[in-house]
């Protein structure tokens, strides 16, 4: 490697105006995870990197997986944290321009330096990484392997926002952790793991962002498939994030601003629409647009689906088209990470089948769905066109031709306007402008079609209808009133507190008075703490149901009136 003094990178002391780790919460747990590392696990070898007895044997497939996700690093600056003993230190410090690689067990640092000693452009630092500072935009790319899972909840907060001040705009973040339960099969006298939830990852880093606007944006998530195939664990996650600006598309800044794929929204949606769908139709609507491409995949063929929302469609198919591949493609990041967490707990078959993965410009740049010409033999998008730009529309249908083989079909259900939207009613166009949505009417956008496709355009507004009510009755169903429980007088609180204080006093008779009148105490409490609960769930169910009236009722009156329409359109390559 190359040595330039100059760069080589220190780390500051926290200043006072900047984040800094949550200490006071979190004292004891980050005594825990000190002595954790420090004392019991504190060995500079492999198996105790890996904590698992047959780390020679996982480290050979599982080192180039997570090497093979990270972004190029020519002439990168790379920051890792809870290095080790270097187990990537090396692998990246020959590629990259400058490596600084920080863990806090002096051992495991002194081993890095010892095994990597030839390695001029690599700085090994003994830090705690909950304690240590950079300059912003020192870094092209932050990478971590298996450290969050030892840091407290506010301590992986507080970090999300220093890795995205530490990045360079565009810059890259990159972690691994165990997710739900432990992995390895070493024995542990304690463990203050935290096996988070892969939504629990979302969130914190989804939620981090700088005065300046700047944010993370998932790129890809998924599972170790090297942990998957030799241990049965799916649940060993990595995610690559990608820090951006506050310039964003219309399109992101309405998702966004209006939140309207966040995780409760998502939820909310599946309710209406069924599992795994955020779309009309259900695997009603997936089954007729299987009957347009031919009933049938072929055992090899390969499928895309643009804007794939929770991946429903492709489940669909993936039943009814044994030995076909799917691709889904979100538009979405948000809804990628929900539908990434759920994919690893599927099984192996079907994950072997079926892949997902997210684009922020809805495909348009050539750096997005650059797979190769004549690369799918039927595509879908469901409600998905309408999101696209009406200047990317062309754009986008032309690079989907190209991925389609000669005699491939395209099937796409879309909202289309039955008029100019300025002639449409009010509220209608209301909803429209607060979706963002890029509505045409079913001509102009059969036109853009045959640019590139010979076209059969149907028009099914009455099945939208139809599932408008359907739609409508699952929201009454999952949001509608339910028994109300009334919080009981003060006569009755004390009448259950002496029945509650005379069971506990029959059952341990032993016990003084005062136990059985505070186990007593403590249970009210509960019941009113429930009570609370019950009252917070209805006030949300009312919200919900409001909510789905609100924007089913404009669509249902918008078909009324002939304002918006609802199409199939069957495009076939020649």
């Amino acid at each position: 490697g190359i040595h330039r003094e100059a760069q080589v990178v220190r780390p500051q002391q926290h200043k006072t105006d900047r984040i800094t780790m949550a200490a006071n919460g979190t004292a004891d747990e980050r005594q825990a995870f000190t002595e954790y590392w420090t004392t019991d696990h504190a060995a500079p070898t492999l198996e105790n990197m890996m904590l698992d007895s047959d780390a020679s044997k996982m480290d050979v497939l599982e080192r180039p997986e997570i090497l093979s996700e990270l972004p190029a690093l020519t002439g990168k600056h790379v920051l890792e944290l809870g290095a080790g003993i270097g187990r990537f230190s090396g692998l990246l410090a020959e590629k990259c321009e400058r490596l600084v690689a920080v863990d806090f067990v002096e051992a495991s640092c002194d081993e890095n330096r010892r095994v990597h000693a030839h390695l001029e452009n690599l700085e090994v630092v003994c830090a705690d990484a909950t304690k240590i500072d950079y300059e912003p935009g020192t870094f092209d790319l932050v990478f971590t392997n298996w450290l969050l899972m030892y840091l407290a909840d506010e301590e992986v907060q507080a970090f999300a926002s220093n890795a995205l001040r530490w990045l360079k705009p565009g810059g890259h973040l990159f972690f691994r952790e165990s997710c739900f339960h432990q992995s390895g099969n070493a024995k542990r006298r304690f463990n203050p793991t935290k096996y988070r939830h892969p939504d629990d990852y979302s969130k914190m880093f989804g939620d981090a962002t700088l005065d300046d606007g700047s944010r993370f944006q998932l790129c890809a998530t998924n599972c170790v498939e090297a942990y998957a195939q030799m241990k049965g664990n799916v649940h060993q996650m990595w995610f690559r994030w990608e820090k951006v600006d506050a310039k964003v598309s219309e399109r992101q800044a309405m998702s966004l601003s209006t939140q309207q794929y966040s995780l409760p929204a998502t939820m909310r949606y599946e309710s209406l629409y069924g599992k795994n769908y955020i779309t009309t139709g259900g695997d009603e609507i997936a089954e007729t647009m299987l009957r347009e491409v031919g009933g049938e995949l072929s055992p090899g063929s390969r499928a895309i689906d643009i804007g794939c929302g929770l991946g429903g469609m492709l489940l669909y198919l993936s039943k009814k088209c044994e030995g076909s591949y799917l691709h889904g493609v979100s538009f979405n990041s948000g809804l990628h990470a929900v539908v990434g967490g759920r994919h690893v707990d599927r099984e192996k078959s079907l994950r072997d089948r079926v892949s997902f993965s997210v684009v922020t410009e809805c495909g348009v740049p050539a750096s997005e769905l650059s797979f190769p010409p004549n690369s799918f033999d039927a595509a879908f998008m469901r409600e998905a066109l309408m999101y696209v730009d009406m200047s990317d529309k062309p754009v986008l249908l032309r690079k989907l031709s190209r991925l389609l083989r000669p005699g491939a079909k395209f099937v796409i259900t879309d909202y289309c306007l039955g008029r100019k939207l300025e002639a449409c009613g009010q509220a209608f166009q209301d909803y429209v402008k607060e979706r963002r949505y890029s509505l045409i009417d079913a001509e102009t956008q059969r036109g853009l079609l045959e640019r590139y496709f010979k076209v059969k355009a149907v028009n099914v507004t009455d099945q939208f209808t139809k599932f408008l009510g359907v739609e409508m009755e699952r929201a009454r169903e999952a949001f509608g009133p339910r028994q109300t429980l009334s919080a009981p007088t003060e006569e009755d609180e004390e009448k259950l507190a002496r029945r509650v204080a005379d069971v506990v006093h029959s059952e341990f008779p032993g016990l003084p008075a005062v136990a059985a009148a505070s186990a007593a105490k403590s249970a009210m409490e509960s019941v009113r703490l429930h009570l609370e609960t019950e009252k917070v769930e209805q006030a949300r169910r009312a919200e919900d149901l409001g909510w789905a009236e609100k924007f089913w009722g404009i669509k249902q009156k918008a078909i009324e009136s002939g304002d918006l329409q609802w199409f199939m359109f069957v495009a076939t390559k020649e």
